[in-house]
C-alpha cells in the first residue's frame, strides 16, 4: 500500500476522470491493458489512464499485476 500525502489524495479526488470508465470495467480490461503497456510504454488509453489516476485501489491493482508480469517475463 503507498502512503499519499494529503495533496496527493485531494487531486485524486478532483481528477478529472473522463472519458468515465467504472471499477468494474477497468477491472475487466486491467490485464489486456497492462499486456499493451509491456509492448509499448506509450500505450494510450485514455479512459484507463483517468480512471487510474482517480481511482487508488484501481491502480494499485494495474500496478501490482504490472510488477508482476513483467517480473515474470524477465524469468
Amino acid at each position: 500500500m503507498t502512503i499519499r500525502t494529503p495533496d496527493a489524495v485531494v487531486a485524486s479526488l478532483t481528477a478529472d476522470t473522463s472519458p468515465y470508465l467504472s471499477c468494474d470495467e477497468c477491472f475487466e480490461r486491467v490485464d489486456q491493458y497492462v499486456d499493451a503497456l509491456l509492448l509499448d510504454p506509450q500505450h494510450a488509453d485514455p479512459a484507463m489512464h483517468a480512471h487510474l489516476r482517480g481511482c487508488a485501489a484501481c491502480r494499485e491493482e494495474a500496478e501490482a499485476l504490472l510488477e508482476l508480469v513483467a517480473a515474470d517475463a524477465v524469468r
